[in-house]
């Protein structure tokens, strides 16, 4: 009896989990769209927030109406908008996704004609078992001019837009060299920034005063950049003059990447997104001070936190490498202004010292060959000297 019993709780068990696999499985996309191309927007209410939106993409399962989806997702409702124009119901739009023989995927769109719903019809509308969009429709807008079937999906690559602000770019075409502050590239994901932008033709020229202290990256969506004929000064907002006539303007924007040196630019991957590749000038004080606060960060690291060996010598590494990126920074602007002669001076002073540097680290190091605080000893000598010399050559900035 005991034995029945445990094989029918068992059977039922596996049921259960037949069950929940196959409603998972079943789950379908539902989303929204107003339409970008025509101007409309979703007012979108959440449990916590109301929201703006062009579209809005959320997980179904077979059986629910379209309101317990957005309920269950946070949302208490939505309400298409457009200046001008009049809201006439919701298209459904079927997606068919297909893998072609090389298994690459490929969705096709398709509106279903005649099938106009009112948003409370919408609401109450049983989510069908395979993914669908519903798109608002707009008075004086024919339907077959917002989708048809068709069998090649649409590509929009991201862009990347180089800007180097008060500076220049001296750029080396294959016929002449130029000066420019921006320029404009198409890149498809996974490509780097330096593969696209080939940024071992473009020499940074700084502004007068100034030295490159790095690019910071910022993503940022189509809608979110307009031109603008004059500045824009407002909270959350960046503004780059590009020509005399003319800025471009970012409203919602993140830095995904801060203050890359030229190299790591080089080698930064797209991830799918628009990105403004923006280069930071400052002033020879102002480059010491962020310089100094990164390297004083490092060093409270090293000496207060209780951190195991491998990551103490990571952190001496990265104050090694921050020091020896400041000084080819600041040995790179003083060159510029140096006569031939004071030119090759400095060069051959740099060399003596970093023969005299190498063979400090060495000694610094010799107690500790092949011991675990090898690398942190020799990183923090390196990092030392390099500081002392940094100081020393940034004077000849002022």
């Amino acid at each position: 009896m005991k034995k029945k019993t445990i094989a029918f709780i068992t059977i039922l068990c596996l049921l259960f989990a037949a069950a929940c696999l196959a409603e998972e499985e079943n789950q379908v996309d539902v989303s929204f769209e107003s339409y970008m191309e025509a101007g409309g927007v979703l007012n979108v209410t959440w449990t916590e927030y109301s929201d703006e939106t062009g579209g809005l993409g959320l997980i179904g399962t077979p059986g629910q109406t379209i309101g317990e989806v957005l309920q269950n997702n946070g949302v208490l409702s939505v309400k298409p908008m457009l200046d001008g124009d009049v809201f006439e119901g919701w298209m459904e739009v079927e997606l068919i996704t297909t893998v072609d023989e090389d298994g690459w995927e490929r969705t096709e769109y398709s509106l279903v004609p005649g099938l106009d719903y009112t948003t409370e019809e919408l609401m109450n509308l049983v989510v069908p078992d395979h993914n669908v969009m519903y798109v608002v429709k707009w008075a004086g807008i024919p339907e077959e001019e917002y989708f048809a079937p068709y069998e090649e999906e649409t590509v929009v690559l991201p862009s990347i837009t180089l800007l180097c602000g008060e500076g220049n770019m001296l750029v080396t075409g294959e016929e002449e060299q130029y000066e420019a502050n921006w320029s404009v590239a198409m890149i498809e994901p996974g490509q780097t920034f330096g593969e696209v932008l080939e940024m071992d033709t473009r020499e940074l020229v700084a502004p007068a005063g100034k030295v490159f202290a790095g690019w910071t990256v910022l993503d940022y969506a189509t809608a979110a950049m307009e031109i603008s004929e004059t500045p824009v000064e407002k909270e959350g907002v960046l503004c780059f003059e590009l020509f005399e006539d003319y800025h471009v303007v970012l409203h919602d924007y993140y830095a995904c990447a801060e203050m890359l040196t030229t190299e790591e630019l080089t080698e930064y991957a797209c991830e799918g997104f628009d990105h403004m590749v923006v280069a930071v000038w400052m002033t020879a004080d102002e480059y010491m001070t962020f310089v100094m606060e990164k390297a004083e960060a490092i060093k409270a690291t090293l000496e207060n936190d209780l951190l195991p060996q491998v990551n103490l010598n990571m952190k001496s590494e990265a104050l090694r490498e921050l020091w020896d990126a400041a000084l080819a920074t600041v040995l790179g602007e003083v060159a510029k202004n140096l006569p031939e002669e004071e030119r090759v001076k400095l060069t051959n002073e740099q060399n003596a010292w970093k023969e005299a540097t190498e063979k400090a680290v060495e000694a610094a190091g010799k107690d500790f060959e092949g011991g675990s605080m090898y690398a942190l000893v020799v990183n923090m000598e390196a990092a030392n000297q390099t500081e002392a010399r940094v100081h020393e050559i940034c004077r000849m900035l002022k």
